[in-house]
């Protein structure tokens, strides 16, 4: 019994931490995010970010891409790898290959001059 005991009061001190839900399904709290389709996001994302507030800070380099609208699915592209989407599964929804090489390709000269470093975790063969 000591031992059921502990797990679950390991489990109850786990459900209330505060950073976010653990590898379930969350509301959107990013504002850049907030009028995407989808509005339930999951962590950690595919490129280790653990909370909302930590990949939408990774995300602002990437913002002048939506601003400049260089390609019609930047933002949504941006949201999705930052803020995925998460099913009622609690399934995470990655962006498609395809949208990322269409926002690579549509925005290739404006990362170029704005110099923006595109990470690992965004290659589009991911």
């Amino acid at each position: 019994m000591p031992g059921s005991l502990w797990l679950w009061l390991s489990l109850a001190w786990v459900g209330s931490c505060g950073s976010h839900s653990l590898f379930t399904c969350e509301p959107i709290k990013v504002h850049r995010c907030l009028g995407m389709p989808y509005n339930m996001t999951f962590f950690p994302n595919m490129m280790d970010h653990y909370d909302q507030e930590i990949a939408a800070s990774k995300m602002e380099p990437f913002m002048p891409l939506a601003s400049l609208q260089c390609s019609p699915d930047v933002h949504h592209f941006l949201c999705q790898a930052f803020i995925p989407a998460c099913s009622e599964e609690n399934r995470v929804i990655r962006p498609c290959r395809e949208k990322c090489e269409a926002v690579l390709s549509d925005c290739e000269e404006n990362i170029r001059i704005f110099g923006i470093a595109w990470p690992p975790e965004l290659q589009c063969n991911k």
